[in-house]
């Protein structure tokens, strides 16, 4: 998505399903990658942006013709599952 472009490298690098990754390598892939403190700003932007706003459609965002991470039944689905890969690495439960 052009409009979180720090997120959807992100999903493509590390949580894509094509590269076979389990989920706690893609984790620690996931979190290395944001330690970068120009990545982890551009990053924390996009995602305190994104988790705020109603009219983001994560199943796209998690399922599109780019990348696969994960098929969620509902927009809510997905949207918890977001929050599991990329918001609480980074900033734990909130």
């Amino acid at each position: 998505m052009k409009e979180f472009p720090t997120i959807t490298h992100m999903l493509r690098t590390a949580y894509n399903v094509e590269d076979g990754l389990s989920d706690e390598v893609s984790v620690r892939l996931y979190q290395r990658a944001a330690a970068s403190p120009d990545t982890f700003e551009k990053l924390k932007n996009e995602l305190q942006s994104a988790f705020s706003r109603q009219d983001i459609s994560w199943r796209n965002i998690l399922l599109n013709e780019d990348y696969e991470v994960f098929d969620a039944g509902t927009e809510q689905e997905a949207r918890e599952y977001a929050y599991q890969i990329l918001w609480t690495p980074i900033f734990g439960r909130q």
